[in-house]
């Protein structure tokens, strides 16, 4: 595994987990493209090591939790490891890192995107693996999942000559600051304003993760007060990320091929009384037999709700329960997850008895902190480079090749 602060001095070779024990899968297909043979491995299968090759495997699980999952099938290269824990299958991609990244860039978005967001996209990846800031799976002992938990890793089936010479023309490069290499995060919208990654995961602030106005103005807007949020998301601000650089009607061509289409800058999402009584029900566990009021306590720089108070009504006493996280907000107002917590709440109330309707408008798909992707490729298609995309996401930080 990767070491958290230690810098490579050669290209590692690292291991990503293409399915987890957590997927319950009892079953894989395999097929090697140089030999020709399949396999058809299960979970009561003894651990098998598949040597340096290109596999296409059958089925892998994508966008693990969110509305878009689905199962697909993927093409990589490199060593397979397959295990059991806990009665189902394990899977391990061990693949030069160079490798792996030229898939990553048309997994998270597509090839068609212009060389600028390729090489801005392949960039942060490349500096989020290498910091091994998270390390969501090391109890696993892999440095990385193949999913949105972590980073996208569909295989070579998108692989266009674009991702591969923007990987090639960025070989070993890495965002710095403090001569430490950055923990780069990414969203797909930030909605016109990133989030200060401390209002995320509660973690200490870092310089290279604040929050920016994702156009070309410096000054960011208050959003506090409700109604200047409200006033912010009704009159679309021109982001790079918004309509003004990239039409609605256009993005669907630049999205990665398990992307739902629809709408990343601003969004509605409404719930009747009775869906969104049995929805927070279920996600905390708590019985509610009305909702009552939605109340936002605290809220980011991005207008991203950080803490939030349900009021509800249950066995006829009033109750309540405060949400004190972007992600639980996410997780609970939402069947699946909703696409971000930035967002106002509107409600059809009526005199004397629960609102009959919840509707929220938000802003922006993803918690918001450090590279927004639509807007990096909105800047991308107005002409800016590579360097200018990264410096302007990801402040304070220098770009450093740290091996050939």
């Amino acid at each position: 595994m990767l070491v958290k602060g230690q810098i490579p001095e050669k290209e590692p070779v690292v291991s990503i987990g293409l399915v987890l024990p957590e997927d319950r899968q009892k079953s894989i297909h395999i097929h090697d493209e140089l030999s020709s043979q399949s396999f058809e491995m299960t979970h009561s299968s003894d651990k098998k090591y598949f040597p340096s090759s290109t596999y296409i495997i059958h089925s892998i699980r994508a966008g693990r939790g969110f509305h878009w999952e689905k199962q697909i099938t993927i093409t990589v290269e490199g060593e397979l490891e397959i295990k059991t824990v806990d009665g189902y299958l394990f899977v391990i991609n061990h693949i030069l890192l160079e490798k792996y990244l030229s898939c990553v860039a048309t997994s998270e978005m597509s090839g068609e995107c212009p060389p600028a967001f390729l090489e801005s996209q392949t960039v942060a990846a490349r500096s989020w693996l290498l910091a091994a800031a998270e390390q969501k799976h090391a109890d696993l002992g892999i440095d990385a999942c193949n999913d949105d938990c972590c980073q996208r890793y569909q295989g070579k089936g998108n692989l266009t000559d674009s991702a591969i010479n923007a990987v090639l023309k960025t070989q070993g490069q890495v965002l710095i600051h403090d001569d430490k290499i950055c923990d780069t995060r990414y969203s797909k919208s930030c909605g016109g304003i990133s989030e200060n990654n401390e209002n995320v995961w509660h973690d200490k602030p870092k310089p290279y993760l604040r929050a920016v106005l994702d156009e070309k103005d410096t000054n960011i807007p208050n959003l506090k007060p409700e109604s200047d949020l409200k006033k912010w998301m009704n009159e679309l601000p021109k982001s790079y990320c918004g309509p003004e650089f990239i039409p609605e009607k256009d993005l669907n061509n630049y999205l990665g091929n398990v992307d739902k289409s629809g709408n990343y800058f601003r969004w509605n999402v409404s719930f009747s009384q009775e869906d969104i009584t049995k929805l927070i029900s279920e996600k905390t566990g708590k019985t509610f037999d009305s909702i009552l009021s939605l109340q936002p306590l605290e809220r980011g720089i991005s207008g991203r709700i950080i803490k939030i108070q349900i009021d509800g009504m249950e066995n006829g006493k009033a109750t309540h329960v405060i949400l004190k996280s972007e992600y639980d907000i996410r997780r609970v107002l939402h069947p699946n997850f909703l696409f971000s917590s930035a967002f106002i709440i509107a409600a059809n109330s009526t005199p004397n008895s629960p609102p009959s309707r919840f509707t929220f408008k938000g802003a922006g798909w993803g918690h918001g902190v450090g590279l927004c992707q639509i807007g990096a490729l909105g800047m991308a298609l107005s002409g800016k480079s590579c360097s200018e995309i990264l410096s302007h996401y990801f402040t304070e930080t220098e770009l450093r090749e740290i091996y050939d």
